[in-house]
């Protein structure tokens, strides 16, 4: 399930402008589904970077303390087991 997730949010993130916005109902149809499956996709793009956060994999390309993040080349997946949602993959982001 990681893989297709995975390639959903390729895709996804591949497509802009007009053609976004003709496919983004589609997409949050297909991250619905996955929900109602039991997984939870995060997509931390645009957060404050956070080395604490056990959630994310990053390579920083800056020596602040403020950097953001500015890529997301796979999301964080949780999935729900027993009623408690586990992490499965962690987010592979690069921050700045």
């Amino acid at each position: 399930m990681k893989n297709i997730i995975n390639q959903l949010f390729e895709i996804e993130a591949k497509l802009n402008g007009d053609i976004a916005k003709s496919v983004q109902r589609n997409f949050e149809r297909l991250y619905h589904e996955l929900q109602r499956m039991g997984y939870k996709v995060v997509n931390p793009l645009g957060q404050k970077y956070d080395e604490r956060d056990i959630s994310i994999e990053a390579n920083v390309l800056t020596n602040s303390n403020n950097a953001k993040i500015v890529k997301v080349l796979k999301p964080a997946i949780y999935q729900k087991i027993d009623e408690t949602y586990t992490l499965v993959q962690k987010a592979i982001v690069i921050a700045e």
